[in-house]
């Protein structure tokens, strides 16, 4: 659990002993965000958090996270994803470059004209980060890391802004399907955050880091992790990080397992619906995923230099509208484009929203020539 669970709990009991009116159900969203933003497992005590928060919870009454909501054009109930990808990456923004009392002000103000600006900000400062981010990872030479093959992705690069490095090794891990760790400057020291993959407990590796001192100090748990250390240190820690990973004998076949195999049928309007109930997703309750055999490329658009529209067709006739994100200049990508021949197909069923109209799409996350 994370420390804002903890906190509320505690305020919880600290309420009912003074007998205090306050109702602190009200901010129940904001353990779910931070729940979310902290990548803690959406299982049983958190998937109960999750469950209440987003049934209970009416956006028109909480004038910060509707402020939000109507200046990104969002009219849906609020999501895990929505918390995840958009109100979670807008609140930090400020913390990443500096500016982190706007989330503080946005969130502690019920002035109109205050929330107004602070949000119009954060979203600037958003779209900044996105920027940079995207210069980053422009500057990363991903092929001689994929040359490399190494079991674990350590990158270091002093001149990364330190309050986007959890961000760069979220998108690394997501790349590879490796664990990942960005290392950058940090004044007289070096800082760096790591992520994860589902079997690899990257707090565990982290806090044997401190024990054998080869860190100053860090943190974290399964999924997701932060340290400090001196820079002569670096190697050695590489090192360990390493044959760690190889004692720990994990079968790392960096591919996307999936649940089931289904026909191309079962992108319906029904199956999703059952789908549904295994809600909310998230980190420990991962959205399913399915393989689809012999599809057919037929269309693909590229959107905004980053994605990839594509329509597919299975032998049946049936037509697949899909979508691979941050795709372009990637193996996949290049397939997607060029491939001609039949290749299956693994991914997730979603829903898209466009103009206030729900289709289903298949988001692809890998696949099988």
């Amino acid at each position: 659990m994370c420390a804002t669970s903890l906190s509320y709990f505690f305020l919880d009991l600290l309420i009912k002993k003074i007998k205090s009116k306050i109702n602190i159900s009200d901010y129940l969203i904001y353990v779910l965000l931070a729940t979310v933003c902290d990548v803690m497992p959406l299982r049983k005590l958190n998937r109960l958090i999750a469950l209440n928060a987003l049934k209970n919870f009416d956006i028109t009454k909480n004038l910060p996270l509707n402020t939000l909501f109507k200046l990104n054009e969002k009219k849906n109930k609020i999501n895990i994803n929505d918390l995840g990808y958009l109100i979670g990456p807008i609140l930090n923004a400020g913390g990443r470059l500096g500016m982190s009392q706007y989330a503080t002000e946005l969130l502690s103000s019920n002035n109109d004209l205050v929330v107004n600006d602070r949000s119009k900000s954060l979203i600037k400062l958003n779209d900044k980060r996105k920027e940079i981010e995207d210069l980053i990872l422009e500057e990363i030479d991903f092929k001689k890391i994929e040359k490399e093959n190494k079991d674990i992705i350590i990158y270091y690069n002093p001149n990364i802004n330190e309050g986007l490095i959890g961000i760069i090794a979220a998108r690394l891990k997501d790349y590879f399907n490796k664990p990942s760790f960005v290392i950058t400057a940090s004044n007289e020291l070096l800082k760096g955050s790591a992520r994860s993959i589902y079997n690899y407990n990257i707090g565990r590796v982290i806090k044997n880091s401190l024990d054998q001192k080869l860190i100053l100090n860090g943190g974290g748990h399964n999924m997701a992790a932060g340290f400090t250390l001196d820079k002569v240190n670096l190697k050695d820690f590489e090192n360990y990080i390493l044959e760690d990973f190889l004692k720990s004998n994990i079968s790392n076949e960096n591919i996307f397992s999936y649940e089931s195999e289904v026909s191309s049928l079962a992108l319906n309007q029904d199956f999703y619906e059952d789908l549904k109930k295994l809600e909310p997703f998230g980190t420990g309750n991962p959205v399913p995923t399915f393989m689809l055999r012999d599809l057919r490329i037929i269309k693909t658009i590229v959107l905004n230099n980053k994605h990839i529209s594509v329509v597919l067709k299975s032998k049946t006739g049936h037509s697949i509208k899909s979508i691979s994100f941050n795709s372009i200049n990637t193996k996949i990508g290049e397939h997607l484009i060029n491939y001609k021949d039949n290749l299956n197909i693994i991914g997730q069923i979603n829903e898209n929203i466009w103009n206030n109209k729900k289709t289903l799409q298949l988001t692809i996350r890998d696949l099988i020539l």
